[in-house]
C-alpha cells in the first residue's frame, strides 16, 4: 500500500510491505521507501517520524546523484570475460592485503546490488560492473572482501574500508550515480 508522510520539505511516498521479519526497517532503494514491517504492525507513522533525519538525508542524497547521473554515461569498454579476469586480479591481491581467504567467486547480473559476500566466504559480483571506471571495480571488490573480516555495515566495517579508501563515502556517493544510470539500462532491457 501506498502511503504519503511530510518529511521537512519533502512529501514522501512510502510502501509499506508486512513479512515475517522480527523488526521493522526502512528501505530505500532508488528513490523509493519501504517500510518492512512485522505481520500486524502498523507503527509506520512511528517508525518514519523516529527516522525522519536519516530518511530526509538518504532522500536527498539521492536526488543529488539523479542530478549527477544525468551528466554521466556508462563505460562500454571491457566485455565480461575482461571483468572476470580483472576481478579475479583484484580478488587475489587484495585478499593478500586484508589477510583473507575467498571459497568461490560468482558473477551474476543482480538487480540491487553491486555485489554481495557469504558466510561460507562466496563472493557474488555484478556482471554490470563492467560499465564502472576500474578504480570503483576495484573498490568494490574491497568491499566485498572486507565483509569476510567484518559482515555488517557498522563502524568495524567502514574503519577496515577507509584503511585502504579514507574517502570510502566519495566512493559510495559515484557507485549511487552509476547505480542509477545501470538501473535505467536495466529497466529499457526488460
Amino acid at each position: 500500500m501506498i502511503k504519503k508522510a511530510k518529511i521537512q520539505d519533502m512529501d514522501v511516498e512510502y510502501e509499506v510491505i508486512h513479512r515475517r521479519v522480527k523488526y521493522a526497517r526502512l528501505e530505500i532503494k532508488t528513490d523509493k521507501l519501504r517500510l518492512i514491517m512485522p505481520v500486524n504492525y502498523n507503527k509506520d507513522e512511528e517508525i518514519i517520524k523516529n527516522h525522519e533525519k536519516w530518511i530526509y538525508n538518504k532522500l536527498s542524497r539521492m536526488k543529488a546523484s539523479q542530478k549527477e547521473a544525468e551528466n554521466k554515461e556508462l563505460n562500454f569498454h571491457i566485455t565480461d570475460k575482461e571483468l572476470m579476469e580483472m576481478v579475479l586480479d583484484y580478488v587475489e591481491k587484495l585478499s593478500n592485503e586484508l589477510d583473507v581467504r575467498v571459497n568461490k567467486v560468482y558473477f551474476k547480473r543482480m538487480k540491487t546490488r553491486w555485489g554481495s559476500c557469504s558466510s561460507k566466504k562466496n563472493i557474488n559480483i555484478n556482471i554490470y560492473l563492467m560499465h564502472l571506471p576500474f578504480y570503483l571495480i576495484e573498490y568494490v571488490v574491497y568491499h566485498e572482501l572486507a565483509h569476510l573480516i567484518e559482515m555488517g555495515h557498522n563502524k568495524k566495517f567502514w574503519n577496515i574500508i577507509s584503511i585502504k579508501y579514507p574517502n570510502y563515502k566519495k566512493m559510495e556517493d559515484e557507485l549511487l550515480i552509476y547505480w542509477l544510470l545501470v538501473r535505467k539500462l536495466i529497466d529499457n532491457m526488460d
